[in-house]
């Protein structure tokens, strides 16, 4: 069930939402954003959020978000290359369309495109810079709206500390090589500055897939009596060959070749990102925040097809956004009631132009919001919350020019229940919305009508999370109902509306201190997407695994050394368009990958092996043509056994 586009509530338009805090395994509180969009020590607002600290991200040796995330609980990734460069996180199975399903943030700020189906870029944040990762499963429909159907993941970039300045150089398999620097200060009068700079080059795991990539990052904080002020500006320069996929014959060949009909495809893209930011406090009880937001991205990019040969196209997206929100904060006798009321504007000019013709896009998404979290007693906390967002689209394509204008509305509310100091349970039941991109509204290659139905649906949800000094485990179980899913059908070659689809699963995760050395992690997640009407009744979605799992240890046999071991697992999946299931399916695998770091003084040595045991598998594939025009299961072969060897020098 679903609210009407004018906003009426319906029988199950309510969220019952819940949060259960990571179990960190330091002492101090775990200061959280995504929550209710403003940071707080604690978690009583509706969402189940799981926090990878700083301490972990470090410990992993992880290079990319693509290696820190993979096979997390509730997360699975779909990369084309294996350097996180063409990946996208899923959650909650949407597999091929998980891109404009999961909601990816840095510091609040959207790194998906409202305006068209590219995936954002994972590889914009380097995980140096970052504090913390705050994981959301499943629907923030309320707080964050359109795209946060499946969940979301916020990163937390770090602020300007005190004085002290980081220089790197790495070197690893496939002719990989880096540089990276770093200085931040925080002044006694109240300003503070952080920049950074990288460099990373390689030819990667295949042929024709050469990558060079730039960085440069700056932030300004100023913070006075009552507030403060920040702005940030960030440059990315990236050129990467794409190799295309391989047919079953020629991954047995070749597992790194591209096919010839691939020589000449690239994508070099230019972005350029600025940021201003405010936070001011009001009186006793009311604050304010916001951001204005510009981004700029230029790709010059081509594209090849088996069939025929591809052409250079381009592909421009300016998005401007503003957030703005007030918080109230009121002490009541069993707890703080907390209030967050804002809007989300966002404007988007888009421009692709391609052998086909042109496509351009005038798009304004526009959203206001309100969540209260209550404390019904010491026990005991609800959340209710509620949004109404309308999309403005002028397109200008091959069929003319068209007018697609539309508006939904959800609803939230919430309750936890800590039962006693060691266990807490939750319920959750949240609607969630997506608009249709301008490149699923539209199929300038084989004439699509233009025009797809809004994405509708409601996640529910229970879980219990149980904590005791050096255990932790949490469950949580899961159904969400979606109307009118966009996806793309490749039999047809066409966007379509999925009619009716569901998605049940369990995540379950834990964490266990065997000793004061020795902390074992575990988390096993099982995902049953379906679709439940029209002519793919009974059928799986593509891409997306029944079981994933991932066990890992950390050891720091010394204050000098730790080390890492993990070991994913991932089920078979159907492949990318075979909503029919008919033909082969996307084995499953299992790898092993270590790290370990070692530091004296002000020196550390980074070590990070990736698939040990050097395991020939695909991460991602799908359905596609041959020079015959005949379809057939085409592959994207994951790199084997790799290693990326860091040397870091950091002055205080």
């Amino acid at each position: 069930m679903k609210l009407s586009n004018k906003g009426r509530w319906s029988t199950a338009g309510i969220l019952l939402a819940a949060n259960l805090p990571l179990l960190a395994a330091s002492h101090l509180p775990t200061i959280v954003i995504s929550a209710s969009r403003t940071e707080q020590t604690s978690i009583e607002t509706p969402a189940g959020i799981t926090v990878i600290e700083r301490d972990e991200i470090e410990q992993s040796g992880a290079q990319n978000l693509q290696q820190l995330l993979q096979s997390r609980s509730s997360i699975q990734i779909n990369s084309l290359y294996g350097d996180g460069s063409q990946a996208t996180i899923d959650m909650r199975g949407f597999g091929p369309t998980a891109g404009s399903n999961t909601l990816i943030l840095v510091d609040g700020r959207r790194l998906n495109n409202p305006s068209d189906i590219a995936a954002p870029d994972l590889n914009a944040i380097d995980l140096r810079r970052v504090t913390r990762i705050e994981i959301v499963q499943g629907s923030a429909g309320t707080l964050y709206g359109n795209q946060a159907v499946g969940g979301m993941v916020n990163i937390i970039t770090r602020e300007p500390e005190a004085f002290s300045a980081d220089i790197a150089i790495a070197a690893g398999s496939y002719k990989g090589r880096e540089g990276y620097a770093d200085i931040s200060n925080r002044l006694d009068n109240g300003l503070a500055y952080r920049f950074s700079a990288k460099r990373r080059i390689s030819d990667n795991y295949r042929d024709n897939n050469e990558t060079d990539r730039n960085d440069f990052n700056l932030r300004l904080d100023y913070e006075y009596a009552r507030g403060g002020l920040f702005f940030e500006q960030q440059r990315i320069d990236h050129f990467q060959q794409l190799p295309g996929s391989l047919f079953a014959d020629e991954l047995a060949q070749n597992r790194r070749q591209s096919a010839a009909a691939y020589a000449g495809d690239f994508s070099e893209t230019e972005t350029d990102v600025s940021r201003f930011g405010l936070h001011q406090q009001l009186d006793r009880y009311w604050s304010f925040e916001g951001e204005l937001t510009h981004r700029d991205n230029d790709r010059e990019f081509q594209t090849g097809f088996r069939t025929f040969p591809g052409s250079l196209a381009t592909q421009e997206r300016t998005v401007k956004g503003f957030n703005p929100r007030f918080i109230g904060v009121y002490p009541m006798a069993n707890g703080e009631a907390r209030v967050t009321a804002g809007a989300d504007l966002e404007r988007t000019d888009y421009a692709l132009q391609t052998s086909f013709g042109p496509t351009l896009l005038d798009q304004s998404v526009d959203a206001v919001y309100a969540q209260v979290t209550l404390p019904a007693n010491d026990r005991i906390t609800v959340t209710a919350g509620f949004r109404h967002a309308s999309v403005d689209n002028a397109i200008e394509s091959f069929a003319g020019v068209d007018q697609l204008d539309d508006s939904e509305s959800v609803g939230a509310l919430g309750v936890s229940l800590q039962a006693n100091d060691s266990l807490r349970l939750f319920v959750r039941v949240d609607e969630n919305f997506r608009f249709a991109t301008v490149d699923e509204h539209t199929n300038p290659v084989f004439g699509q009508p233009v025009g797809l139905e809004n994405q509708t649906g409601i996640s529910q949800e229970a879980g219990a999370e149980w904590r005791r000094p050096g255990f932790n485990a949490k469950l949580v179980i899961y159904r969400l109902d979606l109307d009118n899913e966009i996806s793309f059908d490749a039999s047809e070659f066409s966007n379509i509306n999925l009619d009716e689809t569901r998605r049940e699963g369990a995540t379950l995760e834990g964490s266990w201190q065997v000793r004061p050395t020795i902390t074992l992690n575990g988390s096993l997640t099982y995902t049953d997407p379906s679709i439940t009407d029209g002519p793919f009744d009974g059928n799986r979605i593509p891409l997306v695994a029944a079981r994933t799992g991932r066990l890992s240890a950390d050891w720091t046999p010394s204050q000098r050394w730790h080390l890492y071991a993990e070991g994913l697992f991932s089920s078979q999946r159907v492949l990318g368009g075979d909503f029919g299931n008919r033909f082969e399916e996307l084995p499953g695998y299992g790898v092993v990958n270590l790290g370990s770091q070692f530091t004296t003084g002000p020196w550390r040595i980074g070590l990070r092996i990736d698939n040990l045991l050097d395991k020939q598998y695909s991460n991602a594939g799908a359905v596609g043509f041959d020079t015959g025009f005949t379809r057939r299961a085409a592959f994207f072969p994951a790199p084997e056994r790799n290693l990326w060897l860091t040397l870091n020098y950091r002055i205080e």
